[in-house]
């Protein structure tokens, strides 16, 4: 039981990450800007874990000759992770939890039926197809039902103005790619967690990748990091702790999945994301604006939880 809580609890942490990030891009500027104090922050923690748990060496020579994809994964956490930066502010939190989901299960699927990037071949069953289709149902109840009025702002922070009508399936189009780009990572980091001989060092690599990007979108584009401003304008310290909670996710997730498997990890997770993506838009927490919540929304992500359940299970 103390095991299955944490999967949830784990889950949680991340709308409240991107959340808090949300938060940290409205005092930094940009968020690519966010972004990399996330990542790095997260490089920091993976790194000093990596230092302590081993093995050794860190990145062994037998891992350089595995297939040179695998070392890019950073590149579509910095697409998951920016992408719900700029869609909690048009979505809220719920959603912004809801459509990735929705784009992990579909790229995750294709990823199992075809075998991309060295998995093994796993294909579409009926109890997935079935999964698939109560997913989706439940997942469009809850975006159509979504009651998108803003009760108030939190901090002292202006929200960005709500999306609406036809830009707003736009925003939820790139929150499924974001997802996409998710299950993407979470395939290229098995295959590296596998030749460095640790999860724990494939996050590392990962976070590495990523902030070495974002580090030079941020130098040729926003052409500056935009700290002393924001460390000293009166901003909540908790919003620089975003890459701290993203590094404890990972290690979590890293430590659960051999405990639990990697199928009931993910599910918990995943009810975990949902629930704190419910609590996030209720109580506006770190920031965000507070959005009412309707029962059809909560049966709608029920029945997405139940058709996900199917998917991984299976």
């Amino acid at each position: 039981m103390p095991l299955l809580i944490l999967g949830v609890l784990t889950g949680v942490i991340t709308p409240a990450q991107t959340a808090i990030n949300a938060r940290l891009r409205k005092a930094i500027g940009t968020p690519f800007r966010a972004s990399l104090v996330s990542f790095t922050v997260g490089l920091t923690a993976t790194t000093l874990a990596a230092l302590v748990l081993g093995p050794y060496p860190l990145v062994p020579a037998s891992a350089l000759r595995g297939p040179w994809w695998m070392w890019f994964a950073g590149l579509f956490g910095v697409i998951f992770m920016t992408g719900n930066i700029l869609l909690l502010p048009k979505l809220g939190s719920l959603q912004t939890v809801l459509m990735p989901v929705l784009g992990q299960i579909l790229m995750g699927l294709l990823i199992d039926q075809f075998g991309w990037f060295g998995s093994a071949r796993h294909p579409m069953t009926a109890m997935r197809a079935g999964g698939l289709i109560l997913a989706v149902i439940g997942v469009l109840a809850a975006i159509v039902a979504a009651n998108t009025t803003v009760i108030r702002a939190t901090s002292g922070a202006s929200p960005d103005h709500t999306a609406a009508g036809a830009t707003i399936w736009l925003w939820r189009g790139l929150g499924v790619a974001c997802g996409m780009s998710s299950a993407v990572q979470t395939a290229l980091l098995g295959r590296l967690g596998t030749a460095l001989g640790s999860p724990i060092k494939a996050s590392m690599v990962s976070f590495a990748v990523g902030f070495l990007a974002l580090l030079l979108v941020v130098l040729l584009h926003d052409r500056g990091f935009g700290l002393k401003s924001a460390a000293h304008g009166g901003n909540p310290r908790w919003m620089w702790c975003g890459g701290l909670l993203g590094a404890t996710v990972v290690l979590s997730t890293s430590w659960l999945s051999p405990q639990l498997g990697t199928g009931l990890t993910v599910l918990l997770v995943l009810i975990g994301q949902v629930t704190g993506g419910l609590l996030v838009d209720r109580f506006g927490w770190f920031g965000a604006a507070r959005r009412r919540i309707t029962a059809l929304q909560i049966v709608g992500v029920a029945v997405a939880i139940a058709g996900i359940a199917l998917i991984r299970l299976s």
